[in-house]
């Protein structure tokens, strides 16, 4: 009986001090104040607005690819050939006579062919003189080309004669003839009158033939 109460009476003691322990912790855990936990973000992730656009690496945009350039077409050639206009015709006393110089492009020796205008300026001409060539023909290494006179008579002709050197063009109207001798090379080109030349070969063409005195007539018959 007695040991029955020492049990007992341990078992409180034991409970009491245990009951004690745990008043005593309880008010200074009930002092600390309760750790708030990190709220989560339950929101959405805003997607990227078009300000925001700006911003962000664009794509690099596709090259475009080279246009490639238009293959050429062709020309067709000019149908005038522009030999030299009357005021680059400069004057020049040569040997007695008046001479005209100028110069054209060698290239557009090149460029004859019938069906071609040819335009050049003339001695005593403000306006240029233009005539077509029409008719073709070669004489050995030598070709020649012929035409009217634009605006003039049938008897107005142009005749172009192209040689390895020089080429000769020839005006040949009922009022004069004039001569045009080009250098192929360089295009320096001389205006000669062929008219003057021929006054200057011959000074006095017209022939007169020796003039012989009659004799005296007989008196008159008496009556």
């Amino acid at each position: 009986m007695r040991k029955t109460w020492l049990y007992s009476a341990v078992a409180l003691v034991t409970a009491g001090t245990t009951l004690a322990v745990l008043l005593k912790d309880a008010p200074a855990q009930g002092d600390q104040a309760p750790v708030a936990s990190a709220p989560s973000d339950t929101r959405p992730t805003p997607s990227p607005s078009l300000a925001d656009a700006g911003s962000l690496p664009q794509a690099a945009a596709p090259v475009a690819a080279k246009a490639s350039p238009a293959a050429p077409q062709d020309v067709p050639p000019a149908t005038t050939l522009a030999l030299w206009a009357p005021d680059t015709l400069q004057a020049e006393e040569q040997d007695g006579m008046t001479v005209y110089h100028t110069r054209t492009s060698p290239d557009l020796l090149g460029a004859l062919a019938v069906g071609r205008t040819l335009q050049l300026g003339v001695p005593g001409r403000q306006e240029p003189l233009r005539a077509k060539l029409d008719e073709t023909h070669n004489t050995g290494s030598t070709a020649v080309w012929s035409g009217p006179v634009e605006g003039g008579s049938d008897a107005d002709t142009l005749t172009v004669v192209k040689g390895q050197l020089e080429t000769h063009i020839t005006l040949a109207t009922p009022d004069q003839t004039l001569s045009f001798v080009v250098d192929n090379a360089t295009g320096a080109t001389q205006v000669t009158d062929q008219n003057a030349l021929l006054m200057r070969a011959t000074p006095d063409p017209i022939v007169t033939p020796d003039a012989k005195q009659l004799p005296p007539l007989p008196p008159p018959a008496q009556g």
